[in-house]
């Protein structure tokens, strides 16, 4: 795949994955426990994904993902959603452009973007169980999309239920009939969603490292 058009293809599939996602709960999870009003010290910090070299902030109530990449691509290179005019590159996937220089027959392009994947407030809420912490995004008026973060040893876990396995999981242990269609809704109790977690639960994680 082109350089460019792999960067593209990154920022258009974070785009369209922040859209909706596969599963839901009728409320936050873990069920019955309290919202945490800000991320502990511990957890707040800078990350490194080892997935694509992304940069995870997580401060006291602000979860961002920043994309800052480098690249130097011949104007052939260029896929069907840039456009070059002079010295000006833009990307038509995202509405944006940018100054780009010039090294012989190359071009030095910079794409910077940054996507925040969570804000503590009223529809977003995180919440702290054995060990982990949940994040849980309001979906709609009475659904709830949950992600699961570990920290251990400098390594930060970012899990989320993606997964055929995940969904049967789910299915068998809140006793629900499955929907036809996704988002998939659950309602689990605290005890049916700590068995859950226990049974090997949100299996698509990411890692990062902290970096300070």
């Amino acid at each position: 795949m082109k350089p460019l058009k792999l960067i593209s293809s990154i920022i258009l599939v974070v785009c369209l994955a922040a859209c909706e996602p596969l599963v839901t709960f009728k409320e936050p999870q873990p069920a019955g426990k309290d919202n945490l009003l800000e991320f502990p010290k511990r957890l707040q910090g800078q990350y490194l994904s080892l997935a694509d070299s992304s940069t995870l902030f997580i401060s006291d109530k602000l979860i961002q993902r920043v994309y800052d990449v480098e690249q130097k691509i011949h104007p052939s290179e260029l896929d069907s959603h840039t456009k070059l005019s002079g010295d000006t590159l833009f990307n038509l996937t995202i509405n944006s452009s940018e100054i780009i220089k010039r090294d012989g027959d190359s071009l030095i392009t910079h794409i910077h973007y940054v996507d925040t994947l969570f804000l503590m407030d009223y529809d977003n809420v995180a919440r702290k169980f054995k060990g982990y912490y949940f994040i849980n995004k309001r979906f709609d008026k009475d659904s709830w999309e949950v992600k699961k973060i570990e920290l251990s040893k400098g390594q930060l876990v970012v899990s989320s239920i993606s997964t055929k396995e995940d969904i049967e999981n789910l299915t068998a242990i809140t006793e629900s009939t499955q929907d036809t269609v996704a988002p998939f809704k659950f309602t689990a109790t605290k005890k049916q969603f700590k068995e859950f977690v226990k049974n090997n639960g949100f299996s698509e994680s990411e890692t990062f490292i902290k970096q300070k």
